[in-house]
């Protein structure tokens, strides 16, 4: 503890504790581990699309959508009534 005088007066500094930041430095080290990448094959996304959407044409939409192209990072095209 270090004493300061003013006019005379001694007076105690009392220092200051710090307390809760060991809280942050876990959710933070928790937030920033990377993420594990996982495999799909094109197949898996169009039969999960299909499952979600029910009907051909609105899982080739939900597939070929930009939504999907920002997630897997590749455009996925698909062509019917050939």
């Amino acid at each position: 503890m270090a004493k300061t005088q003013r006019q005379g007066q001694v007076m105690n500094r009392v220092a200051r504790q710090v307390k809760g930041t060991a809280g942050r430095a876990v959710a933070k080290a928790k937030a920033s581990q990377p993420v594990r990448k996982v495999q799909v094959t094109l197949g898996d996304l169009i039969a999960a699309a299909f499952d979600v959407a029910g009907e051909a044409r609105a899982a080739a939409r939900l597939v070929s959508s930009k939504s999907m192209a920002e997630a897997t990072g590749r455009q996925i095209v698909v062509v019917t009534g050939c």
